[in-house]
């Protein structure tokens, strides 16, 4: 059975997968060694692909537990979300076995420097490393976001039962509040009081490059938002006053963030705390917010409209693919000689081919190459979709 059970959903929204596709492309290509990733990293102005694949994952989770927990009650949602979690940590663990053994003996028998550092907390300590990233308080790089995704999918069952009993405004308020203590060094401060009780000897960087506090508050704003169960209705533009004020603040507000980040920021890097990736600076929240709602009403359209079989295939398992592609992009860092000494073309152009390649395979391999999505009568968006 694949991480995302693409067999048995009966319905799905077909320009969900395809934009899923997009983004899992997207942040391979940004993952690998190769020139393309200047043009694949946060593309659209102070924005990634992991900020609208985990707020599009909590959406699907949203909408379609929503409608199990109305159905079937918070006992059998609660145990298919953790049973999914639990999959997820199996496949995790798994990859830091083939890290911990097979990428650590070749970062010893090749000395590249690359994968070396890749490891650099393991080899500094090893057993303490490997008991640390048993219960997720170390994350090698590329190996963050899996435990992140994990910790938010085990606490879901509980927001949305809280979500459907009292609202969602208590949760998004106490969201918007760890976030901002985010912002102040809260994760520093969090981690550092469980190092101190754990006798945990690791530095920060350890745990991973995602703040935990930060990201929570675009899960959250996946799950309010899916738990709505938006129709079509609600991304077709409607042409009011109100919408079109709302579309030109929007495509107003996103090429103004664009066209800053592309002409050196004006003095703002990446680095700064407004547009911090890792923290989830306030600017690429006010980014993310204005290219989410242009994508809903103007993008999403399209993509309906079109047949992007491969994307959709991609997106249709998009764990399983994301979970197959780190030892490619692991793997692909041996081939880097020195700082100083990038990949030639023929090299890029191998990575290139064999990770994607490897990718559809896996996606073909999981259940992704069935059928299109079925559609109501009416041409709407089936009711019924599939949790990321």
């Amino acid at each position: 059975m694949s991480l995302d059970s693409a067999r048995t959903a009966p319905n799905r929204r077909q320009e969900l997968d395809v934009l899923r596709g997009v983004l899992l492309v997207l942040m391979a290509i940004t993952h690998l060694p190769t020139g393309l990733s200047v043009y694949s990293n946060q593309p659209f102005g102070f924005l990634s692909a992991a900020e609208g694949f985990v707020f599009l994952s909590a959406f699907l989770v949203g909408s379609t537990y929503t409608r199990k927990l109305r159905d079937h009650g918070s006992s059998y949602v609660r145990d298919k979300l953790w049973r999914r979690a639990g999959k997820l940590y199996v496949a995790h663990l798994g990859l830091l076995v083939f890290l911990f053994t097979v990428v650590a003996a070749l970062a010893v028998e090749s000395g590249r420097p690359a994968l070396h550092n890749h490891l650099a907390v393991f080899f500094a300590s090893p057993l303490r490393a490997t008991l640390a990233s048993v219960v997720l308080l170390y994350q090698p790089p590329l190996l963050d976001i899996l435990p992140m995704y994990i910790a938010f999918l085990a606490l879901t069952p509980w927001l949305l039962t809280y979500g459907a009993k009292r609202g969602w405004w208590g949760i998004v308020s106490v969201s918007g509040l760890l976030w901002l203590a985010a912002q102040f060094g809260g994760r520093r401060l969090a981690y550092e009081w469980v190092a101190a009780r754990v006798g945990l000897r690791l530095p920060i960087d350890a745990l991973g490059a995602f703040d935990w506090l930060a990201w929570q508050l675009v899960w959250v704003g996946g799950l309010w938002l899916g738990s709505r169960q938006l129709r079509e209705s609600a991304v077709r533009p409607k042409g009011g006053a109100r919408e079109r004020a709302l579309l030109a603040t929007a495509a107003i507000t996103a090429g103004a963030l664009l066209l800053w980040r592309y002409h050196g920021g004006f003095g703002l890097d990446l680095s700064s705390p407004l547009v911090n990736k890792w923290h989830l600076g306030a600017l690429r929240i006010v980014n993310f917010a204005a290219l989410g709602y242009l994508v809903t009403q103007r993008v999403l359209p399209y993509l309906r409209l079109l047949d992007l079989r491969i994307l959709a295939m991609l997106g249709r398992t998009s764990l399983a693919v994301f979970t197959a592609h780190v030892p490619f992009c692991v793997l692909s860092r041996g081939l880097i000689i020195d700082d100083a000494t990038p990949l030639t073309l023929s090299q890029q152009v191998f990575v290139l081919v064999v990770t994607l390649g490897g990718m559809l395979l896996v996606a073909w391999r999981a259940g992704g190459a069935g059928p299109p999505a079925r559609r109501t009568q009416s041409g709407g968006v089936p009711e019924r979709t599939q949790a990321a």
